[in-house]
């Protein structure tokens, strides 16, 4: 008879959070609703969040108090080890400057770690992930039984994965060029190893490229949403990017195909915009929850004129009346003053560097300008 759960049964997860969750909420603790590993407790400057991640934990709070009660709360019933302040949490390393109120997050032992195990240690850096115009497309699968067997010893998943990790924690900048590699898992061709290749190359002179946040900034929720129209030859689906701002860096971040053909640039921005304002939506409740409620609209900034107009304007248009009327979500929420749509030029739109590859001058501006950089090097 099985009594408890064993480390490694399916059930043992599952198991586990459920304990930790009732431990929690026993302490006083209440789950987010926009996520239910984020716990809050205490309001203003008594107020502490628990973040969780499976067995791992960051304790937020102004008083160093509350801290160490929550420790003590945990460790009445868990053998916990604690690390003190946080330098380092699943892969990301964690620093601060107090002096000029910024933290920053990096990945340069993990990223050193993917340059040494596909042997580039040696290699030429490039300067972008992505050159301008360059096509990834089915045309360069193996077509011959020699070039397939040629690629099967080449490890692509696990290089399209190993950047795919990075790209998810700390590196916007590499998100456009993982999406378009994560198309050929099944057949990837020998032009798609070297284009993965090329990333890790990037990554020599960028390694210690994060991201950095600045605590004078204040939480006022930003967004800059952004498409590549038909630019992939394959099937002529589009690329939406888009980057949510808070403390003037990235805080959310997307590069991903469309689900359908777009008609126009227009047709294909609005449908990025759509995915932003539902991202915008879902992050305006997890910082009311956390006691950082917004102040009237976020601010969304687009590039296509011809969108904005679509967002709001509720009359027929002949057009694009074939817009699935999913994406007309954006209108109910410039209606109820959830978000708001402001215009920037292309040259400043900083999610464009989501959506294509770009000039190593362009990419090198909008990544300073997002605050993703060198080590506490920021735009302030």
């Amino acid at each position: 008879m099985l009594l408890q759960s064993l480390y490694g049964l399916k059930q043992a997860s599952r198991v586990w959070n459920e304990t930790i969750d009732k431990h929690l909420k026993s302490m006083g603790f209440e789950p987010a609703d926009a996520d239910p590993c984020v716990y809050t407790r205490g309001e203003g400057e008594d107020e502490c969040i628990v973040c969780l991640y499976v067995d791992d934990m960051l304790i937020a709070s102004r008083q160093k108090a509350a801290i160490a009660s929550v420790k003590a709360g945990i460790a009445e019933k868990f053998r916990i080890k604690d690390l003190g302040r946080a330098r380092f949490i699943l892969g990301i390393e964690i620093d601060y400057d107090m002096e000029r109120r910024t933290s920053g997050i990096s990945q340069n032992a993990y990223t050193e770690s993917i340059i040494k195990k596909f042997g580039q240690e040696n290699a030429k850096p490039c300067l972008t992930p992505l050159e301008p115009g360059v096509q990834l497309t089915k045309a360069d699968e193996p077509q011959t039984d020699e070039v397939k067997a040629k690629m099967k010893s080449k490890p692509y998943r696990s290089l399209v994965g190993s950047l795919m990790y990075l790209a998810c924690g700390t590196r916007p900048d590499i998100s456009v060029a993982v999406a378009k590699l994560s198309r050929f898992l099944e057949n990837p061709g020998e032009k798609h190893w070297d284009a993965g290749i090329k990333v890790v190359r990037y990554l020599l002179k960028t390694k210690d490229v994060g991201i950095v946040y600045d605590g004078l900034l204040g939480t006022q929720l930003e967004a800059y949403s952004d498409a590549d129209w038909a630019g992939n030859r394959d099937d002529r689906r589009s690329v939406s990017g888009m980057l949510l701002m808070l403390c003037g860096a990235p805080v959310v971040w997307r590069s991903t195909f469309q689900k359908t053909v777009a008609l126009s640039s227009t047709e294909a921005e609005y449908m990025a915009l759509s995915d932003c304002v539902k991202e915008c939506v879902w992050m305006r409740r997890l910082l009311e929850d956390i006691g950082a409620e917004q102040v009237g609209a976020t601010v969304i900034y687009e590039d296509n004129q011809g969108a904005m107009a679509l967002a709001k304007n509720v009359g027929y248009q002949a057009r694009t009346k074939h817009i699935d009327i999913r994406y007309h979500f954006i209108r109910e929420k410039v209606v109820s003053n959830e978000v708001e749509l402001e215009y920037v030029d292309t040259k400043n739109q900083l999610a464009d560097f989501m959506t294509k590859g770009i000039s190593s001058k362009t990419l090198r501006y909008l990544m300073m300008r997002s605050n993703v950089g060198h080590k506490f090097e920021t735009s302030n």
